[in-house]
């Protein structure tokens, strides 16, 4: 079950489900078999793991996060030589369905009812992820209380927009767009768990069910961006890692990465970042 070998960030008095939990792990080997668990955030704030989920594998680094709902199975798996260290928060039944009535101004009392999250996998943003790494840091149960509560109206706001590129998609019927956004959700987690190989744009169209070029069009209009200009920032984001945290040479990074070339991969990082590669060496 998940929890053991975990350290709680805040006290818990009670299971999950009970009361919002943090829950933080660092493990050469840790296993968890189909655990039903209640409305939670995956995140890794060192190595990589994969959640498998609906039988997929869903994979999460230190630029990405997962959201799972209540009550949907998952396993995970570690086996690592390096440790592998995870933080995840886990919300208190009906917390953040609390939050989402009170953000649509519906009355003080919050009406009974899960909350329809879309699942699941998302990429770094400004609000959940720091976040979820600041609470590590927490020392106030009074503080800790309030950070639950941003968090979960992030996960209200993020549940919005993920709304809204579903009605992005080219479509006409409702229901259509609703498949139509999960078989492209399937491309963007096979490029998570596969940004440093050679891909080709059948294979991944092919892994979401759909031909290239609905793949290609359907993907720009739910990211802003295509598979290729989303592959590239991926492979930047762990780049940069890379450079911040290792020892490795830029010319190895960038092959790691997944570039083939040194100075296209030193132009397409003062695009990103605004410095060269070597400029980044250790600025964490």
């Amino acid at each position: 079950m998940e929890g053991q070998g975990l350290i709680p960030v805040n006290r818990l008095s009670g299971p999950l489900r009970a009361a919002n939990a943090v829950l933080r792990g660092r493990s050469r080997v840790h296993y968890v078999k189909e655990f039903p668990g209640p409305l939670s955030i995956k995140s890794v704030t060192e190595g990589a793991v994969a959640w498998k989920v609906g039988g997929r594998d869903l994979v999460v680094d230190r630029d990405s996060f997962l959201v799972l709902n209540h009550g949907e199975p998952y396993s995970m798996e570690i086996e690592s030589r390096r440790p592998v260290s995870t933080l995840c928060v886990f919300f208190q039944d009906g917390f953040v369905e609390s939050v989402s009535e009170s953000v649509t101004g519906q009355g003080i009392e919050p009406e009974s009812g899960r909350l329809p999250f879309l699942p699941r996998l998302h990429p770094r943003d400004d609000r959940i992820l720091p976040r979820l790494q600041a609470i590590v840091c927490a020392s106030e149960q009074l503080w800790l209380d309030e950070q639950f509560l941003e968090l979960a109206h992030d996960l209200v706001m993020l549940n919005r927009e993920v709304s809204r590129r579903v009605r992005l998609m080219p479509a006409r019927r409702a229901g259509t767009r609703e498949e139509l956004f999960r078989r492209v959700r399937r491309g963007q987690e096979f490029l998570h768990a596969n940004a440093c190989a050679d891909l080709g744009l059948a294979e991944i169209a092919r892994h979401s069910c759909l031909s290239p070029y609905h793949f290609q069009r359907a993907f720009t209009k739910a990211f802003g961006r295509s598979p290729h200009q989303y592959r590239n920032q991926l492979r930047l984001q762990r780049a940069r890692r890379l450079l911040e945290t290792s020892e490795m040479s830029i010319t190895d990074i960038c092959g790691a990465v997944g570039f083939e070339s040194p100075p296209s991969f030193s132009t397409l990082c003062r695009r990103a970042f605004g410095a060269p590669p070597s400029a980044l060496r250790g600025m964490k």
